[in-house]
């Protein structure tokens, strides 16, 4: 009797089930690239490919785009694409040429719509603007194989060549996640900050004139207009730029400083004026710090991005505060003034 242990290796996915995760597959690239998506789409997409097939199937997808944006510039192959979009055929005939399966070739031709829309951000001279309202996150695939995830009421220009990635924040937040390239930069600009990145994941925010870098992984160099010398930032640290202040790098905590990509607002030992803010961003009805709130009270606690009503709840039941509707329908957090103030 041999004393190896017996390994049991996962069974192989039936074809059946391959087919589906390649319909599936498909049918998420198209929603993901570009799309405006709810925060629910998004948990829903990564609860999706933690099943390996799922995954797999995914990653084919994305590596099929990729050669097709590869050869985009083959004259053969946009003449081909020219003379299809010059000869419609009706739905019908069009129907009968699919076969008995035309949820995955419906499928098929949303991934290669999404490819020629690729190529259309990389040819545009200025590129491609993104954007989100109140309330609203968006995921945007690049053609090079990175991502954008855009936070609420956001916006970006994208500008790819074949020497440089060139990103634009006008406003907002935006987690990046970059493909490797080293022959092309990935350049963020907000403002008057640059950040530059190679194969790495991190979030930029900005708000007027000030920028906030947070680094999940790998490095990132950040250039100022007037700072001589760049700030080098390793993973698990953050950087606030405002005016001409120098300023360096601190440990932060990752997971729940992009706790929004996920729909979730944390909040440690932050004043009670900075979470009011950042809630308000969210939904577009406000918050506000009526008389006697104590604005800088430190506020603890995780919270539904959107759910200003539960904010305000939570933080008047903590704080010992009164909270109130106002005409406009904001919530006004006020100190404690008897019955006079009807509670919310």
């Amino acid at each position: 009797m041999s004393d190896n242990p017996t390994v049991t290796r996962p069974a192989e996915p039936s074809p059946a089930r391959r087919r589906q995760a390649r319909e599936e597959a498909a049918a998420w690239y198209a929603k993901m690239r570009g799309q405006r998506i709810a925060h629910r789409e998004v948990t829903a997409f990564y609860a999706w490919r933690e099943d390996a097939c799922n995954d797999a199937a995914y990653s084919q997808i994305e590596r099929l785009a990729q050669g097709v944006r590869a050869h985009a510039d083959d004259p053969r192959l946009r003449a081909l694409a020219q003379a299809a979009l010059d000869r419609p055929r009706p739905a019908k005939a069009l129907r009968s040429r699919l076969g008995r399966r035309p949820g995955f070739w419906i499928a098929g031709l949303s991934l290669a719509a999404a490819c020629l829309a690729g190529y259309v951000v990389i040819g545009q001279p200025f590129g491609q603007t993104y954007r989100t309202a109140v309330g609203e996150r968006r995921v945007v695939s690049l053609a090079d194989g990175s991502s954008i995830e855009l936070n609420t009421d956001s916006a970006v220009r994208v500008r790819l060549t074949r020497e440089r990635r060139a990103i634009t924040l006008d406003k907002g937040q935006a987690l990046f996640a970059v493909a490797h390239d080293a022959a092309r930069p990935f350049v963020v600009t907000a403002g008057d900050t640059a950040v530059r990145a190679v194969g790495t994941r991190f979030e930029v925010y900005r708000t007027g004139a000030a920028v906030r870098v947070t680094l999940a992984e790998g490095r990132v160099q950040v250039t100022r207009a007037h700072a001589p010398i760049p700030t080098m930032m390793t993973a698990g640290t953050r950087l606030e730029v405002a005016g001409k202040t120098p300023a360096r790098p601190v440990a932060v905590d990752v997971a729940a400083a992009t706790g929004w990509t996920n729909g979730r607002l944390t909040f440690q030992d932050a004043p009670l004026r900075e979470a009011v803010d950042e809630v308000n961003r969210y939904s577009r009805q406000k918050v506000v710090l009526g008389a006697g709130a104590p604005a800088n009270e430190r506020v603890n606690g995780v919270f539904d991005a959107g759910d200003t009503g539960a904010f305000a709840r939570g933080v008047a039941a903590s704080l010992n505060l009164d909270s109130a509707e106002r005409d406009d329908g904001s919530i006004e957090l006020l100190a404690p003034t008897g019955p006079a103030k009807a509670r919310f």
